[in-house]
């Protein structure tokens, strides 16, 4: 759609400043990633303040460029602007996360319908109250999406061997941990634990997980789970 008009629906991922007055900004649509400029963003007249910020959908218009991966964004209105996220800072961690991981496995093409629908359904849910189940449903969905979803069925007592590779209790990979029967029950529901050590030792088993399929930096991940769980030693 080189050279013409856009109109879409997109989730608001990222915003940098291009100069004094004008941004670079990141956008989630039903058919993948989009990058806008700005220009004028933040003149005092301008038609785009308030019109759009992090975790906002928008209704966008553009001006797709041939030449260039950053289009032109020429309106935007709002479509949901999600206001109650401001107030918690464990929702704002959440939805961070929600959006990089939407952001860096989403593809290109009518597949990231899911991924926009996927991260929408995140965002509207992303409240203080059971964020890291949230947290952990968000990833075993992004994982059943990036076409790597594991299977935490069959775990026997006391511990069971959940192979990486294999993504399963049966394999023969050399790559392997040790994972709980109430750990994998977790995985299996998130929502039905309370217990914060295991939501937090299932947590790490995703993050292994990640890592090993996706090759994830684990560093941003242990952050947002310090903040949700705000258990400041768990993670150390």
């Amino acid at each position: 759609m080189a050279g013409e008009l856009v109109k879409s629906e997109a989730i608001c991922l990222a915003i940098r400043p291009w100069s004094k007055t004008s941004h670079v900004t990141t956008w989630l649509t039903p058919s993948g990633k989009v990058t806008t400029l700005v220009k004028g963003a933040e003149r005092p007249k301008s038609f785009f303040l308030g019109q759009y910020d992090l975790n906002y959908t928008c209704e966008i218009v553009y001006y797709a460029r041939a030449r260039s991966d950053v289009h032109a964004l020429r309106e935007c209105a709002i479509v949901e602007s999600r206001d109650r996220l401001r107030g918690d800072y464990r929702a704002l961690a959440l939805a961070e996360y929600m959006r990089y991981v939407a952001g860096e496995l989403s593809p290109l093409g009518h597949e990231a319908e899911e991924w926009y629908a996927l991260l929408a359904k995140g965002l509207n849910e992303a409240d203080g109250v059971d964020a890291m189940a949230k947290m952990l449903e968000f990833d075993l969905s992004a994982l059943t999406l990036a076409g790597v979803s594991p299977d935490f069925a069959g775990c026997q007592a006391p511990f069971s061997r959940f192979y990486l590779e294999e993504g399963s209790f049966t394999g023969q990979s050399s790559r392997q941990m040790p994972i709980t029967p109430r750990v994998a029950a977790c995985l299996l529901r998130p929502r039905r634990e309370k217990n914060m050590k295991i939501l937090l030792d299932a947590a790490r088993v995703i993050g292994v997980y990640y890592n090993f399929h996706l090759d994830f930096s684990p560093g941003f991940r242990r952050e947002v789970l310090k903040l949700i769980a705000n258990e400041q030693g768990e993670l150390q």
